[in-house]
């Protein structure tokens, strides 16, 4: 008989760090440039991370982790709209 194979729960924490760590980096990165973005895109990045904290506010530990995959998309979206408001400026470049 073949035993039934299990996620190795190692792997399964080092993607879900992975995961995380992507969307913070991008985060970090339009953090970083805060005081030189339009209003509409700060206000846009606020949106997502309050969408992200009441998703993490409702999580439950039996229950799937969030989609950060689709967070850290939403951070790349972002990315190209950002319009300094200072020339002088030299924001932060994502990777």
């Amino acid at each position: 008989m073949d035993k039934p194979s299990f996620p190795d729960p190692r792997k399964m924490r080092s993607s879900s760090y992975a995961k995380r760590n992507d969307f913070y980096q991008r985060y970090d990165v339009l953090l970083s440039n805060w005081y030189l973005l339009t209003n509409r895109v700060q206000r846009e990045i606020e949106s997502i991370r309050q969408d992200l904290h009441h998703e993490l506010a409702q999580w439950q530990p039996h229950l799937p982790e969030p989609n950060w995959h689709a967070y850290a998309q939403r951070m790349d979206r972002i990315a190209p709209k950002t319009v300094f408001r200072s020339r002088t400026a030299q924001p932060t470049s994502i990777r």
